[in-house]
């Protein structure tokens, strides 16, 4: 292929994953904000993020009257939201990385309301970036972990085989 062809496909190929994650960020930067103005960062030692109550076995749908002591009493800093038919929460929490922040809020949710939170709301999980330990890549990490914190005990998994095979697998 010549250099001027593998160009062009390059330049659509960026473009349009440019284009798919202005449209995937697009409800985080009006959370909190005026619609379309983008947020500052939140200050240091917090963090803002998604979490989502989207279980293996079916939704519960966001109306389920589970859910209500959370809609009606969301914990700090946090705003209940719809995302398709699941309880979602967008919220800005002390923590001095991503995964600190989503583990103490989900522990908070698990006791406080009796839900196992499954996921950050990310959707393409074969996507990557290497961009730090608040970053995108964070994201997917802690997807990937709710996950398997729901899945793994449905399989016969406790906390300690799936930390097991996480020592174990990266030493």
């Amino acid at each position: 292929m010549s250099e001027s062809v593998d160009a062009a496909e390059f330049a659509f190929e960026l473009g349009w994953k440019l284009r798919g994650l202005e449209t995937a960020l697009a409800p985080r930067v009006s959370f909190g904000s005026a619609a379309g103005c983008p947020q500052p960062p939140p200050p240091p030692g917090w963090q803002r993020f998604t979490l989502v109550h989207c279980p293996v076995d079916g939704y519960p749908g966001f109306d389920d009257p589970g859910y209500e002591r959370l809609r009606a009493s969301p914990p700090q800093g946090c705003v209940v939201e719809d995302f398709g038919g699941c309880l979602g929460l967008r919220c800005e929490r002390p923590g001095v990385r991503l995964l600190d922040a989503v583990a103490d809020l989900c522990a908070e949710i698990r006791t406080g309301y009796g839900l196992l939170m499954t996921g950050l709301g990310i959707e393409k999980l074969w996507e990557w970036s290497a961009d730090g330990t608040d970053g995108w890549g964070a994201e997917i990490v802690g997807q990937l972990l709710l996950m398997a914190a729901e899945r793994g005990p449905k399989l016969g998994y406790d906390v300690d085989d799936l930390v097991r095979v996480l020592r174990t697998a990266a030493g």
